[in-house]
């Protein structure tokens, strides 16, 4: 049986952690012996079917606790810490002025498993990945420049170009980010393996979440990062209320949509839904008449495709992924990044038309149907056993 390990950096909420559990799951219906090593988080937010290893922390952390929760409470307004494990490492060595050597500690770990492959799943997890004893190594790429830099700045940026200048056999999540390795590697082998959306949770349903008292809903997950361009949604939102009152579905990472509330108020009302399930997100698309989605920039972006499985019209911002689904007038309008107005036009051209609204939620279902994650893990298998790295 083909042992099969996936390094990842954390497993907390993110697109890219799901996107790495459901093709561990899918490996693993298949036959194949999975497991996933990652240096800390916490992976109880998704139904992983897989092994889950986190690397331990030393000893000494333990005793680090209260100065690792008072650094957390300041950097995230949480002061959670749990199990002891290498982010907390990296917490103690931050309050100290350094940093923590993450690299080695994910390496050593992967070294215990022996596997015939290890996949690397996010730039700071490649060299670890590299210095393995892996038989076959691969790189899953997810990243781009406008996520690095701003998790780790110019330094994060020159450590994603190494990463991509190392002979990996890639995976790609998107046409964008093989263009984006290829930007930087012209000789690099790389697979779009694409990425999917589960349609048994994703599917439109006949439920409204919120009483909008008879206004259009319009949803908008909210996340920290300044490149998923949340102040643009919320302004965005204010002026179509001008134009036509509409009640919003505020869907929140944490506490990230108060902050952004406080720089944006808000003219509009609205419910916030915090770190919420796929099931109840799914039901949230549903209760929607539209989806606006605002990043400036993103690798695939899936919350529009899961949107459009869920029959929701889709406003999405030419962020970089969507292109390889999204068709500007057949099944989502596209527009450019950073303009609020141009958000605003499409969501009441959408609102004032029904027969461009019918023809979206139409389009849309039928697209998000041929994004499977089957799909996917064709590729995935195809470069397991076919690929000689």
């Amino acid at each position: 049986m083909v042992e099969i390990v996936f390094a990842l950096y954390g497993t907390d909420i993110a697109g890219g952690t799901r996107a790495v559990f459901e093709v561990a799951n899918r490996l693993s219906g298949r036959g194949y012996n999975v497991r996933i090593v990652a240096l800390g988080g916490d992976h109880s937010w998704f139904n992983v079917k897989v092994p889950v290893h986190y690397v331990k922390a030393p000893s000494f952390i333990r005793l680090a606790k209260p100065l690792i929760r008072i650094y957390k409470l300041l950097k995230y307004g949480t002061a959670s810490v749990g199990v002891a494990n290498y982010f907390d490492v990296d917490g103690f060595a931050r309050l100290l002025g350094f940093r923590a050597d993450l690299v080695r500690g994910l390496a050593e770990e992967l070294n215990k498993f022996r596997a015939d492959v290890a996949i690397a799943t996010f730039y700071p997890s490649a060299l670890s990945v590299w210095l393995s004893n892996a038989n076959k190594k691969l790189y899953f790429v997810q990243d781009f420049p406008e996520l690095v830099r701003e998790v780790d700045g110019e330094y994060g940026l020159r450590f994603l170009e190494l990463t991509f200048l190392l002979p990996f056999h890639f995976l790609a999540n998107s046409t964008y980010t093989k263009n984006l390795i290829l930007s930087y590697n012209k000789d690099a082998k790389v697979t779009v393996t694409g990425v999917g959306v589960d349609t048994t949770t994703f599917y439109p349903r006949h439920t409204k979440v919120v009483d909008s008292r008879g206004k259009p809903i319009i949803m908008v997950i909210i996340r920290r990062a300044r490149f998923k361009g949340g102040d643009i949604a919320l302004k965005a939102l204010n002026i179509v209320n001008k134009e036509i009152p509409i009640h919003a579905i505020l869907v929140s990472e944490g506490n990230a949509v108060k902050q952004f509330l406080k720089k944006v108020k808000p003219e509009f009302t609205y419910t916030i839904f915090k770190d919420v399930d796929d099931e109840t997100i799914a039901k949230l698309y549903s209760s929607a008449d539209i989806f606006i989605f605002t990043s400036y920039k993103e690798s695939f972006g899936l919350p529009p495709l899961e949107a459009m499985a869920c029959g929701t019209p889709v406003v999405v911002t030419d962020c970089g992924g969507i292109r390889d689904y999204a068709i500007d007038g057949y099944n989502a309008l596209i527009v450019p990044p950073g303009n609020p107005k141009a958000v605003v036009d499409a969501v009441l051209k959408i609102l004032r038309n029904d027969k461009l609204k019918e023809d979206l939620i139409e389009h849309g279902i039928e697209t998000a149907k041929q994004w499977t994650w089957d799909n996917v893990v064709n590729k995935f298998e195809l470069a397991i056993n076919h690929i000689n790295v």
